[in-house]
C-alpha cells in the first residue's frame, strides 16, 4: 500500500518508490527499515511513525535521550521533515548529514513518504 506525503514546500506528494531508492543510497548503511532487522549505527526505523523519538530500550543512542523525550518528539510527517531540515536543532547530538537533500523538495517529500509507507505497521502484512 503506497502512501502520499506531503512533505516539499511546493506541495506536491511524495512517491514512496522514489524515496526507497534514496534511502537506499543515503540511509541504510546505518538504518536497517524492516520489523526481522537488527540496529546498525542508527537505530532500526521499523515502526518509527506514530512513535516518541529515542523509545527504543534497546539502542543506545549516541544523543541525551531525555532531551528528544522532554521535547514530546513523536516521529511524522512534520517531525520528520523538521529533523531533515535541522538535524542538530531538532534531535541534539545527531551525527546525521543530509547534505543529499533538497531541503523543502521533492526528494525530501519522497524520502519521507517511503518511511512512512515502511515503517508503519499494518495489521495485514
Amino acid at each position: 500500500m503506497a502512501t502520499t506525503v506531503k512533505a516539499s514546500s511546493s506541495g506536491s506528494a511524495g512517491d514512496p518508490q522514489k524515496g526507497a531508492k534514496i534511502f537506499k543510497e543515503h540511509c541504510a548503511g546505518c538504518h536497517n527499515i524492516s520489523e526481522d532487522m537488527k540496529h546498525k549505527y542508527g537505530p532500526n526505523l521499523y515502526g518509527v511513525w506514530g512513535r516518541p523519538a529515542s523509545s527504543l530500550p534497546d539502542f543506545k543512542f549516541k544523543e541525551p535521550p531525555q532531551a528528544n523525550k522532554v521535547k514530546g518528539v513523536i516521529w511524522n510527517e512534520e517531525s520528520l521533515s523538521t529533523f531533515l531540515d535541522k538535524d542538530k536543532v531538532h534531535v541534539p547530538g545527531t551525527k546525521m548529514k543530509f547534505k543529499f537533500l533538497d531541503h523543502g523538495g521533492q526528494n525530501k517529500a519522497d524520502l519521507i513518504a517511503f518511511i512512512k509507507d515502511a515503517t508503519t505497521p499494518s495489521s495485514g502484512k
